[in-house]
């Protein structure tokens, strides 16, 4: 598909935002996945410092910037918001569920691939610090708990009971923060972080994908993008 012209096509368009230890050549293989898995076409970009964008010092409101600026231009060429599948994979969970909890955000689904709770869960084991302290740690960066809070379409997590980059609890905190008429149910796996697509997963992986779109769109009646409050 091109953001040069009007969008004519019936499929879902996927916004995806890539994980920390890739760019736009290194994810290209996950898009065509996603892209054959849900028929569906994939929109994908690059970060500031990420590849061959422009340098500036990197922040979580850069992060945030550069979802919105393609969001932007996905409505200006009037890509339906009813087809929009906003993908974040590790790192750009943040950027995903950002955009995911904005009012005037338009989407049908939110699809989220080994995310993060926070920079400081990401990094500490939460069993550590005392209970009273972490929304304020949480707080600090990537505080992807206060923004799963306000999501307005359902939401379908998958992260792997053997990831030791950001570990699965975070996974199963921001389920739980979900609301719950957007709730589903999460599919947890025999995975790491970065095999998630592997031979051995890529079919179970697959299987729930889909079934969570299908039931998206069964029930799409229930969710009017176009009455939610601009």
């Amino acid at each position: 598909m091109s953001l040069h012209t009007k969008y004519r096509d019936s499929r879902h368009v996927i916004l995806y935002s890539h994980g920390n230890a890739t760019d736009l050549g290194g994810c290209h293989e996950i898009c065509e996945l996603m892209s054959a898995i849900l028929d569906a076409h994939v929109i994908v970009y690059d970060y500031p410092n990420y590849g061959a964008s422009s340098k500036t010092t990197l922040c979580e409101s850069v992060l945030n910037a550069s979802i919105e600026a393609v969001y932007a231009r996905c409505m200006e060429v009037e890509i339906p918001r009813e087809k929009i599948i906003l993908m974040g994979q590790s790192l750009g969970s943040v950027p995903t569920l950002h955009l995911a909890s904005r009012v005037s955000t338009k989407y049908c689904a939110v699809v989220l691939i080994t995310p993060l709770a926070s920079a400081y869960r990401a990094v500490i084991d939460d069993k550590y610090i005392p209970r009273f302290l972490s929304p304020t740690l949480d707080s600090l960066l990537f505080n992807n708990l206060k923004s799963i809070e306000n999501v307005h379409a359902p939401v379908a997590i998958v992260h792997g009971f053997e990831d030791d980059v950001i570990d699965i609890s975070s996974a199963e905190v921001l389920h739980s923060k979900i609301p719950h008429k957007f709730k589903h149910p999460p599919l947890y796996l025999s995975a790491g972080h970065n095999d998630i697509y592997d031979e051995g997963n890529v079919d179970e992986v697959t299987k729930y994908l889909q079934t969570f779109v299908q039931t998206i769109q069964a029930s799409s009646s229930d969710i009017n993008v176009d009455a939610l409050p601009d």
